[in-house]
């Protein structure tokens, strides 16, 4: 009996010891957890301090005009954070900013954030190729690798490539049927996406008549802001009692914030579908902002009230149960866009479309995705989809404000007179150039140029020069904008920084609606480069390679080949005016 005690005490102990241990891991494992995730949730706070010393520095830099020069430490919650500012150059500011938790005296965590906020503009190309009305001819065994969106017609010859998808808007009549633009004297401000003195304007609208029974494809707006809003929504709604009526929004869509600068442009938007309004009804152009102190808007407003048509009114919501609406003395700037024609996309023998097509009417085609279409004839495709509505029109990526706010930068960097004819002998500072570059007699020129660069005359070059952007530029890309025609001859290269995501833009602003010429011609064999005429004719010769080509009308000439560039839809261009945003690809956390 006594042996049996014994072993049973033995087994107890034993058992007590077992059950002993593992409570003991168990805590110590929960401490283990505790003190990781405590660890875990600190170094997220921290994290979540210094991006809040991000936002502040780039709020104070465009507040300042890019004179802040940081904080020594702010509080904020049970934490706090310190800026520094550092100047890469004229358009670049290094921002450092340190998360402490409690306090930067005795911190028992940090976590540092440094990326790059730079003054410029953020460009989108997202196809290969874009087409105003204009339209697109592509002879034959000419190639676009990537997609095509075009506002006007598509016609292709024999043995004619788009791997990508290839869209044709419904056609937009070139001309507004309303508008209403200040002159002069009658030109003011009228601000909005804040409180001013105590009203909270919010919500802006103008009121319109169409002249007849049609369908609106676009608006423009007459624009400028202050520091770096987002993009807005705008929407065309049908009238109540004399104020838009939330309840009938006829269409919606997304004016683009990087397309508006400081300085007054017009600013296209297109919508999701294009209603049909009527002449003998009422509709509001209005857009929806929400409140910020320092990044906001400013419309053109017309103090001479010179649209008769219509009136403007401001809310601070537009969507609640019962919308109050103040009148504004004035009528605002800006242009409806209705009507227009049946578009195409019209092939031949060989032609083929990667992706899906869509148009009113496709025909001679072979495609490898969807059809889609009102009318067909000769089509072969993976899938057909009769009854398709037309594709809405799309906004070009720069806006006539983006131009005209890199010839104002160019322009405060410098003014230089005469034209070069020669090979320059050191590297091409931003500025504006009164007069022409021309080089001639095959001298092969390497051109290294600042950005940007404004010639007001024309843009020449004959056989294999290159030009290039400085490569202190580094991901960052550059335009030189020309007011006359551009001419590349044969083996011609405009090229970026050399970092990747760089690119040199060569944009013309020559009207060849007006005078039917070409606006950016690039002859035979060779050229390579990013080509720009938003509203001009652009013809590419045989043999050409292009990285991507954006214009109101475009030719592509035997055996050409556009090839969609890698890191297009994300270029970013900087320049000493505008307002600071982040730069991509700089964030560094440590």
């Amino acid at each position: 009996m006594t042996k049996q005690s014994g072993q049973i005490l033995i087994i107890v102990i034993a058992a007590l010891g077992v059950v002993l241990f593992s409570v003991l891991f168990i805590i110590g494992g929960a401490q283990v957890y505790f003190g990781n995730a405590q660890y875990a949730y600190q170094t997220e706070k921290a994290t979540a301090l210094a991006e809040a010393g991000v936002d502040k520095a780039v709020n104070s830099l465009n507040k300042t005009g890019g004179a802040y020069a940081g904080e020594s430490e702010i509080s904020m919650g049970d934490g706090s954070y310190s800026v520094e500012i550092t100047t890469k150059n004229a358009a670049t500011k290094i921002i450092k900013s340190t998360g402490y938790i409690p306090n930067k005296v005795s911190p028992r965590l940090k976590k540092t954030v440094q990326l790059e906020a730079s003054r410029g503009l953020g460009v989108s190309f997202n196809y290969g190729v874009q087409v105003g009305e204009g339209g697109l001819e592509m002879k034959q065994n000419s190639r676009i690798e990537g997609s095509v969106y075009s506002n006007g017609n598509i016609t292709m010859d024999n043995n004619v490539v788009i791997t990508g998808d290839a869209w044709v808007a419904g056609g937009v009549l070139g001309v507004p049927d309303q508008q209403n633009e200040c002159i002069g004297v009658n030109c003011s401000d009228f601000v909005f996406g804040k409180s001013v003195s105590g009203q909270d304007r919010l919500d802006v609208a103008e009121s319109f008549r169409v002249s007849s029974d049609n369908k609106v494809n676009k608006v423009a707006l007459k624009l400028k802001k202050f520091g770096n809003p987002p993009d807005m929504t705008v929407r065309i709604l049908k009238d109540k009692d004399g104020k838009p009526d939330k309840g009938e929004v006829k269409a919606t869509g997304t004016l683009y914030a990087g397309l508006v600068t400081a300085t007054y442009g017009f600013v296209e938007v297109t919508f999701s579908s294009s209603p049909r309004l009527r002449a003998d009804e009422i509709y509001w152009l209005m857009v929806d902002t929400s409140s910020d102190s320092s990044n906001y808007w400013l419309w053109s407003l017309d103090l001479a009230q010179g649209y008769t048509q219509g009136v403007a009114k401001w809310s601070p919501n537009w969507n609640t149960g019962n919308p109050s609406w103040s009148a504004i003395s004035g009528d605002l700037d800006f242009k409806i866009y209705v009507g227009g024609t049946a578009t195409s996309i019209d092939g031949a023998n060989g032609v083929t479309i990667g992706g899906d097509a869509h148009a009113n009417t496709l025909q001679d085609l072979t495609v490898t995705g969807g059809a889609y279409y009102q009318l067909i004839d000769n089509v072969t495709a993976g899938s057909m989809h009769p009854g398709s509505e037309d594709p809405e029109p799309k906004v070009m990526p720069i806006s006539d404000a983006n131009i005209s706010q890199w010839k104002e930068e160019a322009e405060i960097a410098g003014v230089f007179t005469g034209n070069i004819t020669d090979c320059p002998s050191s590297a091409l500072p931003a500025g504006k150039y009164i007069g022409n570059l021309i080089i001639s007699h095959d001298k092969k020129c390497t051109i290294t140029v600042a950005s940007p660069i404004w010639i007001t005359g024309t843009l020449n070059l004959d056989n294999n020069n290159t030009i290039k952007l400085d490569s202190s530029w580094g991901s960052s890309s550059g335009v030189i904008v020309a007011d006359g025609i551009i001419e590349l001859d044969n083996k011609n290269k405009a090229q970026g920084s050399g970092t990747a995501g760089s690119v040199l833009v060569l944009l013309s602003t020559y009207d060849s609606r007006v005078n039917d010429n070409n606006a950016i011609h690039l002859k035979n064999d060779g050229n390579s480069g990013v080509i720009y005429a938003g509203n001009g004719k652009i013809e590419v010769g045989n043999g050409n390679q292009i990285k991507e080509a954006t214009g109101w009308k475009i030719k592509l000439k035997e055996n050409t080949t556009v090839t969609y560039g890698q890191g297009m839809a994300g270029l970013f261009f900087t320049g000493p005016g505008g307002s600071y945003s982040l730069v991509k690809g700089t964030y560094q956390a440590k």
